[in-house]
């Protein structure tokens, strides 16, 4: 993965996970929102920062409850384009994520 995309996802994440909105732990994963087997790619709106636990662990986790991940953006469907899947933030808006780094409120 290029250096310059994860750049700008931790830039654009700050020092929260994006799914619950906490603080960055030191570990923390790069989710895929089109899952690569679905033929997602390494793009910046493609790509949301989020602790481990909130990735891979419990039912409100992303790969633990994918339909929620689905209803809420963090998960997109094969058919669909990670910029143009509007995706919930923890603060309660929804957003479009640019691969430039932007974040627009819809």
């Amino acid at each position: 993965m290029k250096q310059g995309i994860v750049q700008l996802v931790e830039e654009r994440a700050g020092h929260y996970c994006e799914t619950c909105g906490e603080p960055a732990l030191e570990s923390m994963a790069l989710h895929h929102r089109k899952l690569k087997s679905r033929g997602g790619k390494d793009s910046v709106s493609n790509l949301i920062r989020v602790h481990h636990d909130c990735h891979n662990l419990g039912n409100h986790s992303i790969h633990g409850n994918p339909s929620l991940a689905t209803e809420r953006g963090w998960m997109v469907s094969s058919w669909d384009e990670p910029e143009n899947a509007k995706m919930l933030r923890p603060d309660g808006c929804w957003v479009l994520l640019g691969n430039d780094g932007s974040v627009e409120i819809v």
